[in-house]
């Protein structure tokens, strides 16, 4: 309606947010846009672009393997769609058995897609390197048990106050790290010599991976199922849902609580497990590592064997990994998602919290997982000091004085922070735009991202860097780095920032405002998500071999790649490798025992405490 030059529009929705005078802003959208923009272009040229290179030339070289990767993702995501869109009550009694029938003529088209796109995948694979891909489903497996393992633990420790911190320190020892510690504690017990036969070595060296990459990620597990247990607990009606629920065993109640949480670190951990990479090179001797390596491995040997033009084969094998974390991607994203509306208040009285017999827990159980935990960085610091048979020990002060190990760490340094920053400064304005404008087709974009496999993007970005003669310098490795942090980042960041719709909090972060206003309102809001995706993206980089190996070489030099070269002559070097290790996992250490009760917990669980 206009009446005399004003006009009135009704508003089909409520409205929200602080009325601001004057003109529209044009000059805060076109700046706005402008911040948003660098994280696109980045992850588009750095990411996109290259995976969609590998997905061509793999398919061009072995088209019967692309077809049935294909079909292994079309029907998956059929599947996927068949069971978010269940059908609604009330309709007719023919119209539901039309839908019914519909729903499973389409389910039995996704299964048989499925199976013949996985029949078709598996005789697409080079018949030698079938063994890693089996490898690779028994990680995912592996994983799987680690998560329910850790769920299991966290309930009788979550009222252990000084518990969290032994717990998790092996997160911020490498995996590289990690498999040294645990080859040197196989060396130990076996005296160096191993066993007789090429197939006993062969199950030691995956069980010595297995250990290591359980040592790796249980602790942190454990520490984010106990935050969650603690948020459950100050939650009066989650309380009185988790110790009343209709349920009959309390662990099934529990798991329906912490269902998104787990569904978040299987995600997380399934994609650790399926890039299993440095470990391998770290702990398994070369004669071995095809026998025990898993698809990364498997694709790095055929990645290094070819040539510029002809590497379409290390292509192809690339696309079924890429196409199973990317269904176990949207698979858990849909159980993260799901909301469940709260019950009402308990009727009967709250259990009291327990108080825990600490010292019955020291006894029996906690010191002696304590000791388990903190053993291999024993075994490192004992080797360091005394050697093996084949080596001497080393002094602190002549490890801190190697300048090759002092030039390998400050560009680690260099490139860690300079990634960091990058990362965070690009992610917030994604993650403030994404939470305030409601847009959904960009969040699964950016979870197939964080999970995307380093070798769909890292052969092609390691030819486009040879090209232009960039290889063995720091700007694309720490690009890369960035780009490869920004979606996790984005996404932790708008889960922050996310708010009730109608709300003061929405109008506060969303409303109209200058942009110093928005800034102060937002960073007030997503600090401790901010200092969270800053300390876990500098300990991603620092720790980082696979990437530093294929984009800067080492003419980059970060520690890791200076402690591989020792691991060719593993006995002869063994005091300097232990050394070297204890000396680059102490930053990343540090690191995260000042920051896990301020900064990590509360920006990954929104305000837990543990």
């Amino acid at each position: 309606m206009n009446s005399n030059g004003l006009e009135l529009e009704l508003a089909t929705r409520r409205l929200s947010g602080p009325l601001i005078p004057g003109r529209h802003p044009h000059v805060q959208v076109v700046l706005t846009n402008v911040f948003r923009a660098p994280a696109f272009v980045l992850m588009a040229l750095l990411l996109i672009v290259p995976a969609l290179y590998t997905i061509g030339l793999g398919a061009q070289t072995n088209p019967r393997l692309a077809l049935g990767c294909g079909l292994q993702l079309l029907g998956g995501t059929g599947l996927l769609v068949l069971d978010r869109r269940r059908g609604r009550g009330g309709r007719p009694p023919l119209a539901r058995a039309l839908q019914l029938g519909l729903r499973v003529l389409a389910a039995l088209v996704a299964v048989s897609c499925l199976g013949i796109g996985t029949l078709l995948v598996w005789r697409g694979l080079p018949v030698g390197s079938r063994s890693a891909y089996l490898h690779t489903a028994g990680w995912v497996v592996l994983a799987v048990v680690l998560v329910l393992l850790a769920l299991v633990l966290a309930w009788p420790s979550r009222h252990i106050p000084w518990l969290w911190w032994p717990f998790i320190v092996p997160f911020g020892v490498s995996a590289f790290t990690a498999g040294i510690a645990f080859r040197f504690i196989l060396e130990t017990t076996t005296g160096g010599r191993y066993f007789e036969h090429v197939a006993t070595d062969r199950l030691a060296f995956q069980a010595v991976l297995v250990a290591a990459f359980a040592w790796t990620w249980l602790g942190l597990l454990i520490g984010l199922f106990r935050a969650a247990i603690l948020a459950i607990e100050a939650d009066p009606v989650r309380a009185g849902e988790l110790y009343h629920g209709p349920e009959r065993f309390l662990l099934w109640r529990l798991w329906k609580q912490v269902r998104p949480v787990a569904f978040i670190a299987f995600l997380v951990v399934s994609v650790a497990a399926a890039r299993v990479f440095d470990a391998v090179l770290g702990a398994v001797p070369r004669s071995l590592q095809r026998d025990v390596g898993t698809a990364t491995v498997e694709w790095w040997r055929l990645s290094t064997a070819c040539e510029a033009a002809s590497c379409g084969d290390a292509a192809a094998y690339a696309l079924p990994l890429t196409v199973a974390l990317v269904l176990a991607a949207l698979f858990s994203q849909d159980r993260i998602n799901a909301r469940r509306p709260s019950g009402p208040p308990p009727i009967r009285r709250l259990r009291p919290v327990a108080r825990t017999r600490t010292r019955l827990w020291r006894a029996t159980i906690v010191i002696p997982a304590i000791a388990l935990v903190l053993y291999p960085i024993g075994e490192l610091v004992y080797v360091a000091m005394y050697g093996t048979g084949g080596s001497q020990g080393i002094a602190v002060h002549d490890l801190l004085s190697d300048p090759a190990l002092r030039r390998a760490l400050l560009t680690t340094v260099e490139v860690a922070a300079s990634a960091t920053v990058i990362a965070v400064t690009f992610a917030l304005p994604v993650a403030y735009w994404l939470a305030a404008s409601k847009i959904r087709m960009v969040v699964p974009g950016l979870v197939i991202l964080t999970v995307l496999p380093a070798q769909m993007y890292l052969g092609s970005l390691q030819q486009a860097i040879g090209s232009f003669g960039w290889f063995g310098t720091l700007v694309p490795l720490i690009f890369t780095h960035a780009a490869a942090g920004l979606p996790i980042s984005i996404l932790v960041l708008r889960g922050a920032l996310l708010a009730p719709a109608y709300t003061p909090a929405a109008d506060a972060l969303y409303g109209l405002a200058s942009l110093r206003t928005i800034l102060g309102r937002t960073l007030s809001v997503v600090g401790p998500a901010i200092g969270a995706v800053a300390v876990l993206e500098f300990i991603q980089v620092w720790n980082d071999f696979l990437l530093g190996l294929l984009i800067s070489g080492t003419g980059g030099s970060p520690w890791s790649l200076l402690l591989w070269g020792d691991t060719r002559q593993f006995s002869l070097s063994s005091a300097q490798l232990a050394g070297g290790a204890l000396v680059s996992a102490a930053v990343p250490l540090a690191l995260l025992l000042i920051t896990w009760r301020r900064c990590l917990v509360p920006g990954l669980t929104g305000g837990a405490r543990v």
